[in-house]
């Protein structure tokens, strides 16, 4: 007997294409083809990748190690929070040394034997993986580690500690190299090696980069090129390449971008692949560490950091991480407390343990788009490093200012989105909560002392979170609610039937929450008298699609009689009617693609101010 017949036949792409058209009512299909800031294409429909080619794979099969920050200040209590760490699933640890870029104003104050000592009291380091943060004390932190294992007889043993000497990445930061970061390096490696280390000195790390608002083809550039940079300097010293690559470890940063982000770990291996057959090597796989992005951590509504270190976490595991830290989703308020650091924890362990994320090795393979847009990150970063090289390496290219200033163009493009909110921040730049509790924190964060390197000068490269402009507005209503007890208000008018107005009202007051403002709302014909009492110094008009245009620009010229210092209008409309509207006062219109950043701090400012546009008349 026949079976029965499929009545979901499978449907060709040109199929497909043609039901696409008729759908989108006569657009190109180009129009679904969207671009990253760095102009790589990103498609609607990949087809299947067939064909067994190269594997990024991580360097043992199974999950990846679960590291957990140790960042408190006090050392007996960083150490207590880290065995509890241990207990409570993580198998690997990040220490992060006071004066680091990592510490983000934290950190252990490790300055003997004694100190690290105590940090590590009651925890083997024969049985964990350990990723030092140290910055320009890397080194320093080395050798007390070979004072440590003397002092405990581990020095037969086969300890797992990447030290995280990344003297570029500081170089990229702060625009010179540590003191005495290059000198001794093949000593210090004979060191190591003689007292029972088998981790990687160096550190190829890409959160200079990704802080500073580099694309992910720029970052993996920017890592492979230092990474290339540290094989000359170890050959120099001389080891053989075979030996001076086991000394290179690498890191990336994990965005909420699973796409992006899970094909930029993809390529980083097979990258580096390439870099190791170029140099007559034998192709291993590589240690990759992953740390969910500083650059998308919030200040308000910090629940939702938990959602987007789990997508960070999800694309570096499938991504073929060895290693992942998740930044506690408090951090950018300050020191995080036991509840933020056990959900950074268990956010992995459900990954592993109950999603089985990491039953599969690369699991991405074979998909169309991932392999896709793997192979154009591989393209576009090959590119890019073979410009640094010509221009003689990292250090040379940087001293030129040339990555500063092609990651200050990718940068400036994402801040437009971000200000547009076409790349939008939940809880911040859209559904802003300003009724929201505060949440608990050990410590605030001190005040950021490189707020001069905010700015691309060639040399530095700045660290920066993406919700810092809008939260900046945030923070000046918060201030204001607490001098005077109630927050800055924009007056509301709505023209039309509530059923035709709603949606723009909805959106009205989502915008102006996003600065902190609260609506005064009208509902009744007399909007200037209203206006009048309401103690507003700003306006903005919300109308049904049926109100005539004569209507608005009656409207808006009473308000600016009433003395409004600024008017709005929610939505747009013809340009001769946006000519006649801004003649009678309409300073801007409130609608996608304007740029919502400027225009909230417009209306930030005049809200605060503390007389309106007619007092400002009277004599």
């Amino acid at each position: 007997m026949e079976g029965p017949t499929n009545p979901f036949p499978p449907a060709s792409e040109a199929e497909w294409r043609n039901l696409v058209e008729r759908g989108l009512g006569g657009k190109p299909f180009e129009s679904l083809i969207s671009t990253t800031f760095e102009g790589l294409s990103l498609a609607p429909l990949y087809e299947r990748v067939i064909g067994e080619g190269p594997r990024p794979l991580r360097q043992k099969p199974g999950p990846w190690k679960i590291a957990q920050r140790i960042d408190h200040p006090d050392i007996v209590t960083a150490n207590a929070m880290a065995r509890a760490d241990l207990m409570g699933g993580a198998d690997a640890l990040t220490l992060t040394i006071s004066q680091s870029f990592a510490a983000r104003g934290f950190g252990l104050q490790i300055e003997s034997e004694r100190d690290l000592d105590a940090a590590f009291a009651g925890i083997d380091l024969d049985r964990i993986a350990l990723r030092v943060d140290a910055d320009a004390r890397a080194l320093d932190l080395a050798a007390l580690f070979v004072s440590i294992a003397k002092a405990r007889r581990l020095t037969s043993a086969e300890l797992d500690v990447d030290f995280g000497h990344d003297p570029i990445g500081h170089f990229a930061r702060c625009g010179h190299l540590p003191a005495g970061a290059l000198q001794g390096l093949g000593n210090t490696l004979t060191l190591l090696h003689g007292n029972g280390f088998a981790g990687h000195l160096f550190l190829a790390d890409g959160r200079p980069y990704h802080e500073a608002g580099a694309g992910e083809a720029q970052e993996l550039a920017c890592v492979l090129a230092t990474g290339i940079e540290y094989l000359r300097l170890l050959e120099a010293e001389g080891l053989p390449l075979e030996a001076a690559r086991r000394d290179i470890a690498f890191l990336l940063a994990a965005d909420a971008d699973e796409y992006l982000s899970l094909a930029k770990f993809r390529a980083m291996r097979l990258l580096w692949a390439r870099v190791e057959d170029a140099c007559g090597l034998t192709p291993k796989p590589i240690r990759l560490h992953a740390e969910t992005a500083f650059r998308m951590m919030t200040r308000y509504d910090p629940w939702v950091n938990i959602l987007r270190a789990t997508m960070g976490v999800f694309a570096a595991g499938a991504g073929g991480a060895d290693t992942v830290t998740v930044l506690p989703f408090t951090l950018a308020l300050g020191l995080p407390d036991d509840v933020a650091r056990r959900i950074a924890r268990n956010t992995q362990s459900i990954l592993i343990e109950e999603s089985h994320l990491a039953k599969v090795a690369d699991p991405a393979a074979g998909a169309g788009s991932f392999e896709a847009l793997t192979s154009a990150l591989c393209n576009r970063a090959w590119a890019l490093l073979q410009d640094i090289e010509a221009q003689g390496g990292m250090i040379k290219s940087l001293q030129t200012g040339t990555p500063q200033r092609e990651i200050g163009v990718t940068a400036a493009a994402r801040r437009d989105a971000i200000a547009q909110r076409a790349l939008a921040i939940t809880g911040t730049s859209a559904f802003p909560l300003l009724t929201e509790a505060p949440v608990h924190v050990l410590a605030p964060p001190p005040v950021r002392a490189d707020d001069d390197f905010t700015v691309y000068d060639n040399i530095h490269l700045p660290s920066r979170r993406d919700a810092e402009p809008f939260e900046s507005l945030r923070v000046a209503s918060d201030k204001y609610f607490q001098e005077t007890g109630s927050r800055p208000k924009i007056f509301l008018t709505q023209l039309g039937e509530p059923q035709g107005v709603a949606p723009a009202s909805d959106f009205a007051t989502h915008f102006f929450a996003v600065a902190g403002l609260e609506v005064f709302s009208q509902e009744g014909c007399d909007a200037a008298q209203h206006f009048r009492v309401s103690g507003c110094k700003i306006a903005c008009i919300f109308a049904a699609a049926t109100v005539s245009a004569a209507d608005l620009i009656e409207t808006a010229a009473r308000l600016s009689d009433a003395g409004a210092a600024r008017i709005y209008l929610a939505g747009p409309v013809p340009e001769p009617v946006a000519k006649a509207l801004h003649d009678a006062g309409v300073a801007e219109l409130i609608c996608p693609h304007r740029d919502a950043l400027a225009i909230l701090r417009e209306s930030s400012v005049m809200t605060l101010r503390r007389t309106t546009k007619l007092e400002e008349q009277k004599p």
